[in-house]
């Protein structure tokens, strides 16, 4: 079980960093575009958003399994 929270909480980092580089990757492109349709700055926006708080999400997953993992 220890060495599985390990795992997991590596794991769940992993995915927090390329949800958060996604992220901004999307709001890159958002404040960078130069001519664009406004569904186009909308969509961009949205991504951004979302991944940006699956990122935070993950990264309390991966957090609260690492602390679980050292409290063993």
């Amino acid at each position: 079980m220890k060495k599985l929270l390990l795992i997991a909480g590596v794991a769940f980092i992993f995915a927090c960093v390329l949800s958060l580089l996604y992220a901004g990757l999307n709001l890159y492109g958002y404040y960078h575009a130069l001519d664009g349709s406004p569904d186009f700055y909308a969509r961009l926006h949205r991504r951004a958003v979302v991944w940006g708080g699956a990122g935070i999400a993950l990264a309390a997953l991966g957090t609260a399994c690492m602390a679980i993992y050292s409290k063993m």
